[in-house]
């Protein structure tokens, strides 16, 4: 049986694999054949994941990175390329932090810490991946970044975040421009509000009622980051290999009202 999603014979490195959408994400690329470089700041969460990935499928490589030392990241994935012996063929950034805060309350140390691992991570991890220490120009290789509903529309006391997440759709459609000489497809994701940790946090800085709120905003309610991965598996695949400098809204319809 043909299967245009099938992920076999790419290495594929993906940010913030510990846990939330970055944890559901390496488990269906792992499913779908791919060899994998996770990376995250949870050792725990990727020695769990490592266990839990049953070995019969592609080879899984784990490390701990802090992505706010941009500098350690073209080190880590020059040498897992190594250890793998093969270059890789798709890059996914899902980590990232939130920021609830209103301008009032929000230091100039905070907004750069967002936009450090939110974004500029994001632009280091790029630059390695399209160099000749992270993908081989003969295959058509796949960046996917996560963005978020509110790189796409306006929300109070989230402007680190926003303004995080709205850099990430400008830098998506401008890497898709340059890189595609280097046969490297760029897109982006663009979630609503996910079932994950992340948002269990947010959510608890505020009254009973917000889920329900935050449901209501979505006509098809709250995601689940099984919705996110699908999606980003879609982009790492030869299914969308006519496909670059798009943002998806996978929101439940949160952008279309």
């Amino acid at each position: 049986m043909i299967n245009p999603m099938s992920l076999e014979g790419k290495s594929i490195i993906i940010t913030g694999a510990a846990s939330g959408i970055g944890r559901e994400c390496a488990e269906l690329c792992y499913a779908l054949g791919a060899n994998l470089l996770l990376l995250d700041l949870n050792k725990d969460g990727l020695l769990t994941l490592k266990d839990s990935l049953d070995g019969s499928n592609g080879s899984v490589i784990i490390r701990e990175v802090d992505l706010k030392n941009l500098d350690s990241i073209k080190g880590v994935i020059a040498d897992a390329k190594n250890e793998l012996g093969c270059s890789f063929t798709g890059l996914v950034h899902c980590a990232g932090i939130p920021s609830v805060l209103p301008l009032r309350a929000l230091s100039i140390e905070q907004f750069e810490r967002v936009m450090r691992i939110n974004t500029e991570a994001g632009l280091v991890l790029a630059k390695c991946f399209s160099s000749n220490s992270g993908h081989d120009t003969s295959k058509q290789g796949s960046i996917v970044f996560i963005s978020s509903v509110y790189g796409v529309v306006g929300s109070a006391a989230n402007v680190a975040y926003a303004t995080s997440k709205a850099a990430i759709i400008g830098m998506t459609k401008s890497l898709a421009i340059e890189l595609v000489k280097k046969n490297i497809r760029v897109n982006c994701v663009a979630p609503g509000f996910i079932k994950t940790k992340m948002a269990n946090g947010i959510s608890s800085m505020f009254d009973n009622d917000y889920s329900d709120k935050i449901e209501e905003m979505h006509p098809l309610g709250w995601g689940e980051a099984i919705d996110i991965a699908n999606v980003i598996a879609f982009l790492l695949s030869e299914a969308s290999k006519w496909t670059t400098g798009a943002v998806f809204n996978v929101d439940g319809g949160f952008t279309a009202q």
